[in-house]
């Protein structure tokens, strides 16, 4: 027997063909993987969107960075809303408690830094009361969502638009 005869080439082939195909496979999961890292997300909630009345704003995010023990959330509000009545703020995710300042249209609450810091893309809420919403319905209100570390730097800033709709009778 000749060792041409004994060389398989259809099986050689198809042993090249299907590494070929698995390896574009694992290469296509990969790259997709990488895409895959979610971006930073801010969510602005309202428990009564209503016009003119009284609500608790709540705030989702998920940030690609670690928020400190220390970190500073500022919410600013367009000048229709009413701050004034504003008096707690708290979240079923973050320990450790808030100090909470008002000043014209701008919420700023100071975690006390008794909490843990909190790892990169980690779902967060954070809740606060009283909030009086504009008298006007629109779809465009703007609210300025930032995240400041210890240092006051800021980690992400975000605008947003709120929707407030008519008052149901």
């Amino acid at each position: 027997m000749y060792l041409y005869e004994t060389f398989k080439k259809s099986n050689t082939r198809c042993n090249y063909f299907f590494l070929l195909i698995l390896n574009l496979t694992l290469l296509s999961f990969t790259n997709n993987s990488a895409i895959a890292v979610p971006a930073d997300t801010i969510e602005v909630i309202a428990k009564h969107p209503e016009s003119g009345k009284s609500s608790i704003y709540q705030i989702n995010f998920v940030i690609s960075r670690p928020i400190p023990s220390k970190a500073v959330i500022r919410v600013t509000f367009p000048d229709e809303f009413d701050l004034s009545d504003l008096m707690i703020a708290g979240s079923t995710t973050i320990n450790g408690g808030f100090e909470l300042a008002v000043n014209k249209q701008v919420l700023t609450m100071k975690r006390s830094g008794l909490g843990r810091e909190i790892p990169a893309n980690e779902r967060i809420d954070v809740k606060f009361a009283i909030v009086k919403n504009p008298k006007e319905p629109a779809d465009n209100y703007k609210i300025v969502i930032e995240i400041l570390d210890e240092t006051e730097k800021s980690v992400v800033k975000q605008e947003k638009l709120h929707k407030i709709i008519p008052l149901k009778e």
